[in-house]
């Protein structure tokens, strides 16, 4: 009985791209993506093809869009992190594929600044959600090599929200057409 529900375990685990592509596409519903990416299990040599560097900022690569859902590679080197965002108002996804990115969430305060409310440590096999509100975040890469994350978005970013560190001040980015996000 153990046996058969670890070879069942084992044939439900998604170990490509292309897998994990038809997955979401099949069940577009956040419940769907949620399982699918708990299931997703790939050897980080198989994401080469798939990386961009730069040495100086983290990059994102667009997998696969639709009108339902975008699925972004990102990568960091030792170092790297994003500004201070939020989504407006969509759902995302983030899952660490190879080395680990420390997540901050922050708050607007009463006098309108950033304040940082809470922090963790996201490593390979692990899955962050971010809710359609109150996800103001930055994420970076601490360690002293790369990270890669695999983010699903409910919707394609065609803008997000930017906030000053120093001033909580928001403003709108829109993502140009050549940019996935």
């Amino acid at each position: 009985m153990v046996l058969r529900f670890e070879l069942d375990q084992m044939a439900s685990t998604i170990h490509s791209l292309e897998d994990l592509v038809r997955a979401i596409d099949n069940d577009p519903r956040p419940a769907g993506y949620t399982d699918a990416l708990l299931r997703f299990s790939i050897n980080p040599k198989a994401l080469a093809p798939f990386c961009r560097w730069n040495t100086r900022h983290y990059t994102r690569q667009c997998i696969h869009r639709t009108k339902d859902h975008e699925l972004l590679l990102i990568c960091y080197e030792p170092g790297q992190r994003t500004s201070i965002h939020d989504y407006d108002s969509q759902m995302a996804w983030i899952k660490p594929l190879v080395g680990s990115v420390r997540e901050e969430r922050f708050k607007i305060g009463t006098n309108g600044s950033l304040k940082r409310h809470g922090e963790r440590l996201l490593g390979p096999g692990k899955l962050a959600y971010m809710a359609a509100k109150n996800c103001i975040h930055r994420h970076s890469n601490p360690g002293s090599g790369r990270a890669i994350t695999l983010n699903l978005y409910a919707r394609p970013l065609r803008s997000w929200r930017m906030y000053d560190e120093r001033t909580g001040r928001p403003s709108f980015t829109e993502a140009p057409e050549s940019d996935p996000a």
